[in-house]
């Protein structure tokens, strides 16, 4: 089966053309790059392949075949193709919602202990996987309406919803969620624009102490303490995952010199920058080498 009046859905305002679209589908040969900053939150699906990733402070992670992970808005991702790989992206544009009947905040009340920091994989089940390929088909006859996309979204939401227990979803959705999920999304969505808190605080229209005092409210620690590792975790991923020079990593985030640049790597990440370059690189030839 063809799609019908193919011009039509081309020239349409709603298909997608940007360069951000809501699904997309990406296909790497062994040892191919995909590098992207994420604004919004996102889904990747794993079809085919292992991808190995690295973001904020997580560094060389693999996800496999038939798995599904969540990339937090404001990360900066960089993988590498183990072995030939696909895997489809979702943005999600609303994630505070699984239904109208159940917020993600919801998910709070499952008690897990266990529960560490870090990413969660779902194993994509039967339904998630037929929702997958009919999806794939669709695309590959050419059907990319916004509309259509988001309808998709909230599809996959409702899925997640019926068919997946709810201490998974907690795992899953743990990185976006907290008991103020309006505050959380905003703050983890544009924390990357601001240099201080009162400049997170100004962009949000709060005064400096009540934004502190709601902030801690939220996630459980200052605001101070809280951007202190996120700013961390952008310039371990920069020394990671880019080919940026370290004085220009050090200059984008504000060091007065070199050696206060090479002093606060070894301080939060026990090596030099070189150091931790070099070693991921004969990691990486490591896995290329092994796959």
């Amino acid at each position: 089966m063809e799609l019908l009046y193919k011009q039509e859905h081309l020239t349409c305002y709603n298909y997608e053309k940007g360069n951000r679209p809501t699904i997309e589908k990406v296909s790497l040969g062994k040892g191919q790059a995909w590098n992207l900053f994420s604004i919004d939150n996102k889904v990747i699906f794993m079809l085919k392949g292992t991808l190995n990733f690295s973001f904020g402070d997580i560094i060389d992670e693999s996800i496999t075949e038939n798995k599904m992970m969540m990339v937090s808005a404001g990360s900066q991702l960089q993988c590498q193709a183990v072995e030939d790989c696909i895997f489809i992206v979702i943005r999600l544009h609303n994630t505070k919602q699984l239904c109208d009947c159940f917020s993600l905040d919801l998910l709070l009340r499952e008690e897990n202990k266990d529960l560490k920091p870090g990413i969660h994989f779902l194993e994509i089940n039967e339904r998630v996987e037929s929702f997958l390929s009919f999806l794939d088909t669709c695309m590959s006859d050419g059907l990319k309406c916004t509309y259509y996309f988001e309808l998709k979204s909230k599809e996959f939401y409702f899925l997640l919803r019926a068919y997946y227990t709810k201490k998974d979803l907690l795992g899953f959705f743990y990185p976006l969620i907290s008991h103020d999920i309006s505050f959380s999304e905003y703050v983890i969505k544009n924390h990357y624009k601001a240099k201080t808190v009162q400049e997170l605080a100004d962009l949000m229209h709060y005064s400096l102490s009540g934004f502190q005092k709601r902030f801690k409210k939220v996630f459980g620690v200052s605001a101070y303490h809280w951007m202190k590792e996120e700013r961390s975790k952008l310039i371990y991923h920069e020394i990671n995952g880019t080919n940026k020079s370290f004085k220009e990593i050090s200059d984008e985030y504000g060091f007065s010199s070199p050696s206060h640049f090479n002093d606060f790597c070894k301080a939060n990440f026990g090596s030099t920058p070189g150091i931790i370059r070099r070693k991921k690189i004969t990691l990486q030839t490591s896995l290329l080498e092994k796959a």
